[in-house]
């Protein structure tokens, strides 16, 4: 076994050390525009290229497979950044730099701790920089993206990123990494990186450090130490190696590693199948994020899977549903009301089950207990029911999966209450609170006017009497205006009551002024307000919550006051309106009333 193994080492050895001599060499000064043809540099083979690809309305430095019907991209520098602008170039510097010349920067392409002397396209498809005793100072294979090609490993703590999607080679949705301990996982790329959340494994379980996966010559993907044993193969090898037969090793835009082989045809073309598969095609649902947030996955068909969402929920983007869904309602406030469960159902799904997250757990429950527990808790939008115990899950939901293979049952409270009715009912308190304060406004017109059509009235009889009247007659008949602090004075604080009115009590006083002639004074009370019996009569027999309306005619009178300082901020009407701060009886709007 080991002199087997001893002559694989060295029939790969040689191998790649053949297919490294097999390179184009590129000199330092050399440069390529994304408007220049070529705007790549060739392998000698013609299989590869590394150079300015198209990326959107745009271009991207990177490696690719040449073949139709399109190229097929292996390694991707700036992955992150945003595509190139037309005209900008990547240059290898007479001081030994390979960069791209932007037209507001300069981006570095490769990190070196030396200055290179002569640059390489192989035809293994790794592109290199050699320093001045032709080490290696640079190469794409050792920064792997989301391909391996053969010869090509991915390192000890080293992770491939699935790309964005077939058109866009940005870092994507999943990631494989080559943990430390031996394992390879797969895990969603914004996860911890613990077990809970990985969704594929080697299963290697040498907690042995060093390892790495290695792509040979012949097709096979292992796992071997830093001694070269070998732990684990995924893929048997032993596959045609020859000029026209390629493999590659990707981590897909759907987060499942995959093993290809191309054919290369004589007139350019490019056969492609898949040679092995981390995770069946019945099984893709397993990948976790394969669906978004709120939504579960369904297969449909034997190649391909679908994205729903459950009832209630609508897709928060149509056009991409593995995006996700969002509840197509709110719990408003009557869900805590007395009887408010009859605005709502429960709907069912059969083998669907999210990740569990719960904020409560039920145990032992029948299925009709889960349900009913459900619909009589306003937190509760989705129960999963399994072996008689019910799980509360809190929002949003993750990783959903209908898998008839796991016998479930999850129940989803929906709002019945009619759409048309709940927009009414907005629309309704809006048209009421603008109606109240329209009603405000008038009235205060029509005090104001009134007062115009009153002061009028007194101008045209002081004129009058002034021409026909003696001057001691006009001192008895002209009406006197007096201060509220006067009337006060004159009344001894209103502490003689001699009557009382609908609209408010009548005090003794007298006007020393006068020579302490008598008079009366009315006290007019809540002028400008409304009780509760008024505003009842009112609204007639329409049903309205009297606090919010007498609330809100409140508001509506503070807002039209004559005197522009006592007018509330908006900031401070919506407080009122919301309840946050306490609103106060208003004044009437005219100050005049007061006197």
């Amino acid at each position: 076994m080991a002199t087997v193994f001893f002559l694989i080492s060295i029939y790969l050895f040689f191998s790649a050390e053949t297919s490294q001599s097999l390179q184009s060499n590129i000199t330092k000064g050399s440069t390529l525009f994304t408007n220049s043809t070529p705007n790549f540099w060739l392998s000698p083979s013609g299989h590869f290229a590394f150079g300015f690809y198209p990326s959107g309305n745009g271009f991207k430095v990177g490696t690719w497979l040449i073949g139709r019907p399109r190229n097929t991209v292996v390694w991707t520098a700036l992955r992150d950044e945003p595509a190139l602008l037309p005209g900008v170039s990547l240059v290898f510097t007479t001081d030994g730099r390979l960069l791209v010349l932007n037209f507001t920067a300069v981006q570095l392409i490769a990190q070196t701790n030396q200055k290179a002397q002569v640059a390489a396209m192989h035809d293994s498809g790794n592109f290199l920089l050699y320093g001045s005793n032709m080490e290696v100072v640079w190469a794409t294979f050792r920064f792997p993206t989301n391909t391996l090609l053969v010869t090509q490993e991915l390192g000890p703590d080293k992770i491939l990123y699935s790309s964005k999607s077939d058109t866009d080679d940005s870092a994507g949705d999943f990631k494989l990494w080559m943990q430390i301990d031996g394992n390879l996982v797969a895990y969603q790329s914004k996860s911890l990186q613990v077990v809970k959340y990985s969704y594929w494994s080697s299963q290697s379980k040498s907690n042995t450090r060093g390892v790495s996966l290695t792509f040979a010559a012949d097709s096979r993907l292992y796992l071997v130490n830093s001694t070269g044993f070998s732990i684990r193969n995924l893929t048997g090898g032993t596959l045609p190696v020859n000029k026209t037969t390629l493999y590659r090793a990707t981590f897909d835009v759907d987060g499942v590693l995959r093993l290809y082989q191309h054919q290369m045809g004589t007139d350019g073309s490019l056969n492609s199948i898949v040679l092995w598969s981390a995770i069946n095609r019945e099984d893709r649902c397993s990948v976790k994020g394969a669906c978004g947030l709120n939504s579960y996955c369904d297969r449909n068909g034997a190649d391909n899977i679908a994205c729903l969402c459950p009832p209630g929920f609508d897709f928060a983007d149509p056009n991409q549903p593995n995006k996700g869904c969002k509840l197509n309602s709110s719990v408003d406030n009557d869900c805590f009301l007395k009887g408010a469960n009859d605005d709502y159902m429960i709907s069912t799904l059969e083998n669907t089950i999210w990740e569990r997250d719960e904020y409560e757990v039920l145990t032992p429950v029948s299925e009709e207990a889960c349900s009913k527990a459900c619909l009589e808790d306003c937190y509760c939008v989705v129960a999963m029911f399994k072996d008689q115990v019910c799980f509360k899950p809190k929002l949003p939901l993750r990783n959903g999966i209908k898998n008839s293979s796991s016998p479930s049952t999850s129940f989803v409270k929906v709002r019945i209450t009619n759409t048309k009715n709940i927009i009414t009912k907005k629309l309704g308190k809006e048209l009421l609170i603008t109606g109240v304060v329209l009603i405000a406004f008038s009235l205060v017109i029509l005090a104001s006017s009134g007062y115009l059509i009153y002061t009028h009235q007194i101008w045209s009889l002081k004129v009058m009497t002034s021409q026909d009247c003696p001057p001691d007659v006009l001192r008895d008949i002209n009406l006197t205006s007096f201060s509220y602090d006067q009337l006060a004075v004159a009344t001894n604080d209103f502490m003689e009551e001699i009557g009382k009115g609908a609209s408010g009590k009548v005090y003794k006083g007298s006007v020393p002024e006068n020579g302490g002639k008598e008079i009366a004074v009315k006290r007019l009370e809540k002028l400008g307000c409304y009780g509760a019996g008024e505003l009842k009569k009112v609204v007639g027999e329409v049903e309205v919550n009297l606090e919010e309306l007498e609330k809100m005619v409140k508001i509506g009178l503070w807002c039209v006051q004559t005197e522009i300082d006592l007018r509330p901020t908006m900031k401070q009407v919506i407080l009122m309106m919301d309840g946050t701060i306490v609103t106060p009886p208003p004044p009437p709007p005219n100050p005049a009333a007061n006197n």
